[in-house]
């Protein structure tokens, strides 16, 4: 189950209090809250998509959703709608998850980023917050996912998501483990399997070297890698794919062609060539673990 978290300062909205728990009883604030699966909220119809999909993972986490909205530029009267538009969202994706909502001045990049090292999550769009027409994602949504300080998910598309399987891409980095509970915690709160892909290329191979005991080297060292969270996971089924292909995000997308959620290792300080390949071309929500975001713990099953 997540963790328990400080709640945030600030009172909560008529929404939280009126709402009860998926088991009846009511929502407590206080200290004892669960940190909040955090949302960010403008006009454009990437950003009600991200609602949709926040709420399903706020009702999974059994947690609270928080909608924010950071008004730089436009009067308060359509940032407050903006987020009364998004709470209608919410409530009509999952009517039990209380919600909350605040609209706050100042940059959008910067307050995204400080709303992150108290939330368990936080759930982006991939446009809006006045991002160019065609760019294959906003400036903002870059920057934040960059330098969020908890786990962030960037939702691809306008549809609702689909239910396929969790992917995850995995090499021998701390940030790749990170990645993988993650993944695992994803895949056993949504009852679906878990692939688990590692990209692999020639480039590096000293010669002579042959490609098939190579590949065949990788697909131990992978199997060697996965083995103990099996038994810590025994509901979730595991599929490892071995690929050999030099861009990775590529192997990601092309192996399971309608993931549900797309989840890799990111260090922090800026998006590297994975992240920012996934955030462009992933048909699903894409998830960003990096060593900064684990301070948050947020998996479902496992302490």
């Amino acid at each position: 189950m997540p963790c328990a978290r400080a709640a945030p300062e600030g009172r909560l909205s008529a929404d939280v209090r009126r709402f009860r728990r998926r088991d009846g009883r009511p929502v407590m604030a206080g200290i004892q809250r669960r940190a909040a699966v955090v949302v960010g909220v403008d006009a454009s119809q990437s950003s009600r998509a991200a609602v949709r999909w926040a709420a399903g993972e706020a009702a999974r986490r059994d947690c609270a959703l928080k909608l924010l909205h950071v008004d730089g530029r436009r009067w308060e009267g359509g940032a407050v709608q903006d987020n009364l538009t998004a709470a209608s969202v919410a409530r009509e994706a999952e009517p039990a998850v209380p919600t909350e909502h605040e609209v706050k001045p100042g940059g959008i990049a910067d307050e995204l980023i400080a709303a992150s090292r108290s939330a368990s999550l936080l759930v982006l769009g991939t446009h809006g917050f006045g991002a160019l027409r065609g760019a294959p994602i906003g400036a903002v949504a870059t920057e934040v996912a960059g330098h969020a300080g908890c786990p962030v998910v960037v939702v691809r598309g306008l549809t609702a998501p689909r239910r396929g399987e969790v992917v995850v891409g995995v090499d021998q980095s701390g940030d790749s483990e990170r990645a993988l509970v993650f993944a695992l915690d994803s895949a056993s709160a949504r009852n679906t399997g878990l692939v688990v892909v590692h990209a692999w290329h020639d480039g590096v191979l000293e010669a002579g070297a042959e490609l098939a005991s190579v590949e065949a080297a990788e697909e131990r060292a992978l199997e060697d890698r996965v083995a103990a969270w099996r038994d810590k996971y025994p509901g979730v089924v595991l599929r490892l794919v071995v690929v050999r292909d030099r861009n990775v995000a590529r192997a990601l997308i092309r192996v399971v062609p309608h993931a549900g959620l797309i989840v890799i290792g990111s260090s922090g300080g800026g998006l590297g060539s994975t992240a920012q390949g996934l955030l462009s071309r992933a048909r699903c929500p894409v998830a960003l673990i990096g060593e900064s975001r684990a301070r948050v713990k947020c998996g479902h099953g496992q302490d």
